[in-house]
């Protein structure tokens, strides 16, 4: 039985369903970009190469998704009732809600396209990516991430550094930042949040076979930087001083202009601070906010 939706759901939904996208351009002199997002002034004109995203869209045959299961749960280990979850392949996405425990029976009944079990807002709980591929596939207990509330991130400034948590992204003067408005009601909406992501716990979600050691989910998504911002990352496990880190992000969008939808793609190199409290990219960089694991190499 489905359960009456709150209107923040049906907002939710509404907005999915439309299919469309906003974006809004922090006010910077050196760059600017328009509602479309696309990009002029300074950073467009001399970085052309970095402000075209990539695409990685390949051809694929769909999977046939009859039934979804999962249990929801915060890092607390509490049942998340009534959050937004879709099925989605590259072509197209049915919605549902987890109910009043946390749990997630879900009847697509459609074939799809590198289908992926996404769960999560985008605003209170980050939104992850997990890939389906089985007709009848339960995922069994999911950890569903409860953002810091709003008060609590970090403006971006025209340029310079903004922290949240484990993070800092570096924001040159010459960096044009354009954030997806869609699922954001206003500007004290998009703010810097960060989430650990469990790594134990999640490797559904980071998929084991990356190897990846630490992860964080990241918001408001979508939020794109020409140049690409550079990333720094406390050293919360201690590896050794000069320490070579490859930095990935996750393909959330069905577009997959930015990385490939459902898994993740390499951005930047970075390695463990002379003083050992950081990790520091030295090349490349986040194009998009999207949540991002790192590796040893």
């Amino acid at each position: 039985m489905r359960l009456p939706m709150s209107i923040a759901a049906w907002t939710w939904l509404s907005l999915a369903l439309l299919g469309c996208s906003s974006s809004k351009a922090l006010d910077n002199p050196m760059g600017a970009a328009g509602a479309s997002g696309t990009v002029d002034g300074a950073a467009g004109a001399s970085n052309p190469e970095q402000c075209t995203p990539p695409g990685y869209h390949v051809d694929a045959a769909a999977t046939q998704v009859d039934e979804v299961q999962a249990v929801l749960h915060d890092q607390n280990g509490a049942a998340v009732p009534h959050l937004p979850i879709q099925i989605c392949g590259t072509d197209t996405c049915t919605y549902d809600f987890s109910d009043a425990k946390g749990k997630v029976d879900s009847s697509p009944n459609v074939p799809l396209v590198l289908p992926a079990f996404k769960f999560g807002d985008g605003t209170d709980y980050a939104e992850l990516a997990i890939p389906i591929t089985k007709a009848k596939q339960d995922l069994g207990a999911v950890v569903a991430l409860l953002f810091p509330g709003y008060a609590d991130g970090a403006v971006f400034p025209k340029s310079g550094s903004v922290s949240n948590g484990d993070l800092t992204l570096f924001i040159d003067k010459d960096t044009s930042v354009v954030h997806e408005i869609l699922n954001y009601q206003d500007d004290s909406q998009l703010v810097f949040r960060t989430v650990p992501i469990p790594v134990a716990e999640s490797a559904q979600v980071l998929d084991s076979s990356f190897g990846f050691e630490l992860a964080y989910a990241v918001a408001p998504l979508g939020s794109t930087f020409c140049p690409p911002a550079r990333l720094s990352l406390k050293n919360t496990l201690n590896w050794d001083v000069g320490t070579a880190v490859e930095v990935f992000i996750q393909g959330l969008n069905a577009d997959e202009a930015w990385a490939p939808y459902r898994t993740w793609v390499k951005v930047a190199d970075a390695s463990v601070s002379d003083d050992g409290s950081s990790i520091d990219t030295t090349s490349g960089g986040i194009p998009v906010l999207s949540s991002i694991a790192v590796r040893r190499k």
